[in-house]
């Protein structure tokens, strides 16, 4: 063993070391590693089936490999083989997530591991034996010296040990790594999100109008005064926007929660109004919203004044944050595909919970005092307080992380357009 203290190490020049996330994580150096290295020229060579075949085999041999993993991962998306892809991420991503490269060493002639951290993978040789920087072997071939450069915890020494001598086991993925490979999920679905069935257009369930009493006494105070709306006949869609829908006319998706058939979230107000343009239709006015939700009913719900949780998605027992209602169960504990329950009296799905809705209307809490009787539009923006202006825009519905409180067909909230949260989407109206 070559042995010199950490200190020397800060500071030294740039080596021409494999990047952290190339590491390879073997048994033994003969092995993997060459498995490894086989299935690395591969993808300079653009060979991505030999590049699978070889990654494949290294699998077979460490099933825990991170490194592993991940290369085979990054090979199969080149391969155009998404769910292949996602199978083998679920994989890594099920694997503890460690800061640094944690391993433990085994070392020849020991039996017990010591825990360490691996710096270098592979020790890079200097131009020449004659220096002074313990970062350095002297070279004894052309070929870079196979020794680890590890830092023991329980000693607080760096070592570098030839790989013959040592065998290495990953105590997690690191978290830069187990980062990239989530992003790469991400887009992963998306693909396979978009090579789905091509999207028909969205139903659009027409509605006579007419008036009703908007708003709540019992509500909060920007739901009252309750006030006499009418509105002229309008369309607005059956369900919320789905992902498969919006990468379509968007070409992106911005949810958190991957799926065709789930809504898409995460969106800000000015993408969900660009997407209800470019399918011709806009985004309806909170009076059209709550109109729609409401469904000729004048109960707290669409369905009576008592929550029931088979009828929406909200933050039941599934659900992990505080306000969640451990006695109530949705069966789902984020976003539940669209329709999923029941529809109101409309037809309407989705119009309490699941995803919070973006509307058209500026949000002002004193707006109902002043609101025009026939086909409101919501308040003009202004920017400063004295008018009572806004500058946010109006959303509605309630979501998977509300309480059943915020479900109400009245219940009114206020968010800056450029927001994204992973509980509010959209649904489109239009003109009749």
């Amino acid at each position: 063993m070559t042995e010199f203290h950490p200190r020397a190490s800060r500071g030294l020049p740039a080596l021409a070391l494999f990047l952290f996330f190339l590491l390879i994580p073997c048994k033994t150096f003969a092995g993997i590693a060459e498995i490894l290295a086989e299935g690395d020229q591969a993808v300079k060579a653009a060979d991505y089936s030999a590049a699978e075949q070889a990654y494949s085999r290294a699998l077979e041999q460490d099933p825990e490999n991170f490194r592993v993993l991940r290369s085979l991962a990054e090979t199969l998306v080149q391969l155009k083989k998404f769910k292949e892809a996602e199978g083998v991420i679920d994989r890594l991503l099920a694997m503890k997530v460690v800061n640094g490269t944690q391993v433990a060493v085994t070392l020849k002639g020991e039996s017990e591991p010591q825990e360490a951290e691996l710096v270098d993978e592979t020790v890079v040789q200097a131009d020449s034996g004659k220096n002074n920087m313990r970062n350095y072997l002297s070279p004894v071939a052309n070929e870079p010296v196979p020794h680890y450069r590890l830092f023991f915890f329980k000693t607080g020494k760096m070592l570098l040990i030839p790989k013959t001598d040592a065998t290495i086991r990953y105590l997690g993925v690191p978290r830069r790594v187990y980062e990239l490979m989530q992003a790469l999920e991400g887009e992963i679905k998306n693909q396979v999100i978009a090579a789905s069935d091509s999207p028909r257009p969205v139903i659009l369930v027409s509605l006579e109008g007419g008036c009703f009493d908007m708003g709540s006494d019992q509500g909060s105070p920007d739901e009252q005064p309750v006030h006499k709306v009418c509105l002229s006949p309008f369309k607005i869609d059956k369900h919320e926007v789905r992902q498969r829908e919006f990468i379509a006319k968007m070409g992106s998706n911005p949810s958190r929660f991957k799926g065709a058939d789930l809504p898409v979230e995460s969106v800000t107000w000015k993408e969900a109004d660009t997407y209800c343009r470019k399918a011709g239709k806009r985004l309806p006015t909170e009076a059209e919203w709550e109109y729609a939700a409401r469904a000729g009913k004048a109960t707290r719900y669409a369905w009576g004044d008592d929550f029931e949780p088979g009828r929406a998605n909200f933050c039941d027992k599934n659900c992990d944050l505080n306000l969640r209602d451990t006695e109530g169960d949705d069966g789902f504990a984020y976003t539940a595909p669209v329709a999923s329950f029941p529809p109101n009296a409309f037809g309407l799905f989705d119009m309490a919970g699941n995803v919070s809705e973006w509307t058209a209307d500026w949000m002002q809490g004193n707006y109902y005092r002043i609101s025009p009787e026939k086909d409101p539009t919501g308040p003009t923006r202004r920017d400063d307080a004295v008018t009572g202006g806004t500058n946010e825009k109006a959303l509605r519905g309630g979501a998977w992380n509300t309480d059943a409180g915020e479900l109400r067909s009245t219940n009114r909230k206020g968010l800056w357009t450029d927001y994204r949260l992973d509980s509010l989407g959209f649904r489109c109206a239009a003109d009749s």
